[in-house]
């Protein structure tokens, strides 16, 4: 979640920190060498650093060693961004990104006098920012008397989207963010009224509404046009207008088309349209050749199913997503590419019905890198034939105890483990009937004789361990 601005952060014990409180957030209880090998340093460092960020600690937070390990509590239900803005103050990268997002040019004798830096300090922290920045296509031009972000406007709103989304309720970056927070709000609810009601993602769009009118109102205008042709978009131009004017904003050409494509970004694939919105969509480019297209996929996989779900409506949407901006897309979803390349493998037999149809549609548009495009729409495929038909594993429950406690525990362990789990209870004497697959599990109480397959040992009351262990088991087939 913080992995960008982990890379940003260019003091290494500053960013230490900040990976060591990440992790302190995500266990309830941690050990210093659990710590020490997450985060690649000695057990020594971690007892330090521990230390230095327990003085920090704003009021109502504290760390609490005991022989179980490290925790980090709060007394009152503090927001998590309390500790961040900590770590932020302290980084000269961070307060320089921060400055230049508010303004073209920032003066570097007043930035180096307010941080008490030197020149040649601030030229040495700048030549790492850029290292990281290289693959936005930016860089930060620094002279003695200005620092200024050199790239495209739209690279560098990308950027600081990218940046800042695990941030948006902050203060730090976004003053008064409650006040914006609830014009953006009260824009869905008004649209929420209307045949334009659509599901978005409110945190994604919201960040791109903050940092859109930061940057329009420090006079950071958009270089080059992105062009919106489709009747979708300019559906709601008119809402878009009057929510931009609540920050004093008048919206128009190109600062208008990147806002609606901002706003369709952020679109929830799976959506319940409104009337009005839903006809556009359906007359949207493309959209017969997809009912084509998952015509045959049904076909193919033998999911008559496939063609009740919103699949076509999906496809028809990724569609209007990338072809508004495709340097945009790639940019922002580069980082799920692994998890892609993954999905792809498990369904490689229909990679020809997808190069088929990636062939037709870029006799329409351009598409910069169809590898990524099409996994792109591996990943929306997938989605929808697991929600008809899950990838389900085998667990095998083996027990010995009180045939009431059996029963009751076996309900609590298959409910605990999900949907994706065919959840099998068996006795011993099964065992030697059962061809196992690779993927299957076995839980028993009692010794086996060694399987091929992996054997998780639980008490008769299992234990918080021992279900963690499952958790770590069968949490493969999610991700």
């Amino acid at each position: 979640m913080y992995s960008l601005m982990k890379k940003i952060i260019t003091e290494k014990d500053i960013r230490r920190h900040v990976s060591l409180v990440e992790q302190l957030l995500n266990h309830t209880k941690i050990t210093v060498n659990e710590l020490a090998e997450i985060i690649g340093t000695t057990e020594r460092t971690i007892f330090s650093d521990l230390q230095s960020i327990r003085s920090q600690l704003p009021e109502g937070w504290d760390i609490i060693s005991d022989q179980a390990g490290i925790s980090l509590q709060n007394q009152q239900n503090l927001l998590t961004n309390d500790l961040w803005e900590i770590f932020f103050k302290q980084s000269v990268s961070v307060e320089l990104l921060k400055n230049l997002l508010f303004t073209k040019k920032v003066a570097v004798p007043d930035f180096l006098a307010d941080h008490g830096l030197s020149y040649g300090t601030l030229k040495r922290h700048v030549t790492k920012i850029n290292q990281r920045l290289a693959s936005y296509d930016l860089q930060i031009d620094l002279t003695k008397y200005t620092a200024c972000i050199l790239g495209k406007e739209r690279a560098i709103r990308t950027f600081y989207h990218r940046l800042l989304i695990p941030f948006t309720h902050n203060n730090y970056f976004f003053e008064d963010y409650s006040i914006h927070e609830s014009h953006y709000f009260q824009f869905l609810r008004n649209l929420s009224q209307t045949e334009l009601a659509v599901e978005t993602e409110e945190i994604f769009e919201t960040c791109w509404f903050f940092i859109n009118t930061i940057r329009i109102k420090a006079n950071c205008r958009l270089d080059s046009s992105i062009h919106i042709n489709s009747t979708l978009s300019s559906l709601y131009d008119s809402a878009l207008k009057k929510l931009y004017l609540t920050e004093g904003i008048y919206l128009k050409n190109t600062e208008l088309s990147f806002a609606s494509f901002c706003f369709l970004e952020s679109w929830n694939y799976n959506n319940n349209y409104g009337q009005e919105t839903a006809r556009c969509l359906h007359h949207s480019p493309f959209f017969e050749r997809f009912e084509t297209f998952v015509e045959e996929l049904a076909l193919e996989l033998s999911l008559d199913q496939l063609k009740k779900t919103s699949l076509t409506d999906n496809l028809a949407l990724l569609v209007l997503k990338y072809h508004e901006s495709p340097i945009l897309i790639e940019a922002l979803d580069r980082q799920y590419h692994r998890f892609l390349e993954i999905y792809d493998q498990q369904y490689a037999h229909l990679y020809q019905q997808k190069e088929n149809l990636l062939n037709d549609l870029k006799k329409e548009m351009e598409i910069n890198e169809p590898n990524f495009f099409l996994q792109l729409l591996s990943l929306l495929i997938q989605q929808t034939i697991f929600s008809i038909k899950p990838n389900l594993f085998n667990v095998y429950f083996i027990f010995q105890g009180e045939p009431s406690w059996k029963a009751f525990l076996q309900q609590e362990l298959k409910d605990y483990l999900g949907k994706r789990v065919c959840f099998l209870p068996i006795e011993l004497t099964d065992l030697s009937t059962i061809s196992f697959e690779k993927t299957d599990i076995l839980i028993s109480n009692f010794p086996l004789d060694s399987l091929d397959i992996p054997i998780v040992y639980i008490s008769s009351i299992p234990t918080k361990n021992e279900l963690n262990r499952l958790t770590e088991l069968t949490f493969k087939t999610f991700l």
